[in-house]
């Protein structure tokens, strides 16, 4: 009973900082819906998530994420164009730019439910999800492996040829793609293992 209070009160947490989240427009489009259906389960809730990004990050030093200052910001593909009137904004620090993959964090009810819940991320494509905790209050992340870190210059000056930098723009429109894909066949699956209990794993 305890394990069943503790989770009803962190989900209620959970959904109304959701809720907060997506009347000030702060949650990613792209994975609204997957949220609302892990939501509506019984077994789950979600917390901090993304549906994946591009990123131009202005860094002083290596780790300082403090005072990282995003030049540019894009949760779908974009044009090399792009990244180069960003740089623009740049004056002091390394530039990177950076592809990440979706990431998403479960609550689950039990320990037999997050294990599940990984299983089906894997089959979908998310390769690099696990279970971050158990017992009482066990938690998953959904993860997958494809993502870009790549420094391209500093002190708002462009280090790379053009012909580099579009390749790397064309790897980072490929991990935004694929995720898509994969967030997708995620959403499937889990509507799947909610109506019936199974899924393609099963």
């Amino acid at each position: 009973m305890r394990v069943t209070k503790e989770f009803i009160f962190a989900k209620d947490r959970a959904l109304e900082k959701l809720g907060n989240a997506q009347f000030k427009n702060e949650v990613d489009q792209d994975i609204i819906s997957v949220l609302n259906l892990i939501n509506k389960s019984k077994e789950y809730y979600t917390s901090s998530s993304c549906a994946g990004r591009i990123l131009l990050l202005q860094i002083p030093e290596i780790g300082d994420k403090k005072q990282a200052e995003f030049l540019g910001r894009w949760h779908r593909t974009i044009k090399t164009e792009e990244v180069l009137e960003s740089i623009k904004k740049s004056d002091k620090g390394t530039i990177w730019l950076l592809a990440q993959s979706p990431i998403i964090h479960i609550g689950a009810k039990t320990n037999t439910a997050a294990d599940k819940i990984v299983k089906i991320a894997n089959a979908s494509g998310f390769k690099n999800s696990n279970i971050k905790s158990v017992g009482k209050k066990p938690l998953v992340e959904i993860g997958s492996t494809e993502r870009l870190d790549a420094p391209i210059g500093e002190d708002g000056t462009l280090f790379c040829k053009k012909e580099h930098l579009d390749l790397l723009v064309r790897i980072a429109n490929e991990v935004i793609k694929k995720s898509m894909l994969k967030l997708d066949r995620f959403e499937q699956e889990i509507k799947k293992y909610l109506s019936t209990g199974k899924t393609t794993t099963s």
